[in-house]
């Protein structure tokens, strides 16, 4: 195998436009690796553990590409298209390319968001900037003091202008799919999520039921910390309320401080058009003095907000004894040894849900997991599976050195290999998400597994998988759905339906 390092000096690029590039290069044939990363020092102790050398000047502004392929020409010819990639990407020829904020003359470019994916240290410094040039924010980066965020969202407020983020995942805004969300089509549904790919989620089930979503305003995984006060969940709320083309408003967060949860649902009551809340893991004693319309699961959400619109009854989907009747048929070619579940999710929201689902309906098994939470035991090492074992692959124990798996599914693709391998596994979990700023086909090396295991085993683990994705993702839905119904897993409707089918597969081993 050849590989090669090349260094550019003072050459900084975002992250999410870093493993856009990477997931291109390695799509071609002949090239195994193609790992893209700025200087810092995690970065750089990933790569050398990849095998190979750095020079000794190396930097935190200086960006690496380290390649691995099948010979010095794959390399040379992966090297032009990077250049190609990185002076031209995605850019249209009427699109205009700053180096700075600086540069914008809004009388001359009117635009009205940034979105940065810089540094934690430099992105508040640029968010200052916009919000001084009248623009609404969209903070992918992480990494920014608290004390930073509220600074940020308190003059976002001062001046009428959203600031979405820290760590914000997804968005949607006048119809532009933000960091690692869907296209989903547009409708009288706006939602305003705490959760990324919860939101996301409940998204992509309305444009299911038949609607569609006026908006996706993110706020950051911190907004509902008592410290922050859910500044831009309640500027959220008011921007729908004021939008005419939102009827119906969906809240959704995980568990978050009861106090700014409970001021959050008081805001929304006073709301004159209907709000669905969904905070996952929450009971109802929540929602008891409010008069907000509660779900308990995503599928749930979408479900209300349609019913709200529609004012007809709706189901997304299969009734439970359909479900039972599936895992029953699953189960069958299971090996006698096989007992426990493995659950390996991109979503951390997706990963709550289903630890929830399943501790409901099965309320005296152990579940192990690296989520902190009071559903499950914390794992002894998030690299090693004890029991039944539900994973957030999206945490920071997997992503402090390595991508997000919906930008590179090659870490959480080692680990569904060795789970598919183990003969304790009796039933694997996942997801997959899809939208215009993720993998291109984040399904393909999952299949391929499946397999690659089918042929040569007699039996394998039961493979339950749910899709987040809308109509007009370029990934093609329906194209990933056949490609991973023909390689053998359970396709269900929605992350809900997957662990209500997951369920139904470890009630019938624990009678076994």
């Amino acid at each position: 195998m050849a590989k090669q390092i090349y260094i550019e000096k003072n050459h900084f690029m975002d992250s999410v436009r870093l493993m856009g590039i990477s997931s291109r290069l390695v799509s071609r044939d002949n090239i195994d690796l193609a790992e893209i990363q700025m200087g810092t020092p995690a970065n750089q102790s990933v790569i050398r553990s990849l095998g190979f050398m750095l020079p000794d000047d190396v930097g935190a502004n200086d960006l690496i590409i380290a390649l691995a392929g099948d010979s010095q020409e794959a390399l040379d010819a992966a090297s032009d298209e990077l250049q190609r990639l990185m002076t031209q990407g995605s850019q249209s020829p009427d699109q205009r390319r700053y180096s700075s904020l600086d540069q914008i003359d809004l009388t001359d470019d009117p635009y009205d968001l940034v979105q940065i994916s810089l540094p934690g240290p430099y992105a508040a410094a640029e968010a200052n900037k916009a919000l001084d040039l009248g623009l609404d924010v969209f903070i992918f980066s992480d990494n920014i003091p608290l004390a930073d965020e509220l600074q940020l969202k308190r003059k976002g407020c001062d001046r009428d202008l959203l600031v979405m983020g820290p760590d914000c995942g997804v968005g949607l805004l006048h119809g532009i799919a933000l960091a690692a969300g869907s296209i989903v089509r547009p409708g009288p549904v706006g939602l305003v999520g705490a959760s990324g790919s919860g939101a996301q989620e409940v998204a992509c089930l309305i444009e299911k039921g038949g609607l569609g979503v006026s908006a996706i305003i993110g706020t950051g995984g911190r907004d509902l910390y008592p410290e922050i006060g859910g500044l831009t969940m309640l500027q959220g709320l008011k921007r729908m309320v004021d939008d005419p083309a939102t009827e119906v408003i969906v809240l959704v967060s995980k568990l978050a401080d009861r106090q700014v949860m409970d001021r959050v649902l008081s805001e929304a009551d006073a709301s004159p058009k209907p709000v669905v809340a969904i905070f996952l893991g929450a009971d109802d004693s929540l929602y008891a003095r409010h008069h907000v319309h509660a779900a308990f699961n995503l599928e749930d959400a979408a479900t209300k907000a349609i019913e709200l619109v529609t004012r007809k009854a709706v189901r997304l989907s299969r009734p439970q004894q359909v479900l039972a009747a599936i895992a029953r048929q699953a189960v069958v070619s299971l090996h006698t040894d096989a007992r426990y579940l493995r659950a390996l999710y991109g979503g951390g929201t997706f990963a709550e849900e289903s630890l929830l689902d399943l501790r409901r309906q099965l309320p005296d098994t152990v579940f192990y997991s690296n989520i902190k939470t009071s559903f499950a035991k914390r794992l002894d090492n998030h690299l090693v599976s004890q029991g039944h074992t539900i994973l957030d692959l999206g945490s920071e124990d997997f992503t402090r050195d390595a991508p997000h798996p919906v930008f590179d599914p090659a870490i959480r693709l080692k680990r569904f290999e060795q789970e598919l391998s183990d003969p304790d596994t009796a039933v694997l979990a996942l997801d997959f998400i899809t939208g215009p700023g993720v993998h291109p086909d984040p399904a393909a090396g999952f299949a391929a597994a499946m397999e690659k295991a089918r042929t040569a085993r007699t039996t394998t683990p039961v493979v339950v998988v749910s899709i987040c994705g809308s109509q007009e993702d370029p990934q093609d839905i329906n194209r990933m759905h056949a490609t991973l119904q023909d390689a053998g897993a359970i396709v269900a409707g929605s992350n809900a339906e997957s662990a209500r089918i997951v369920a139904e597969i470890l009630k019938i081993l624990e009678g076994r």
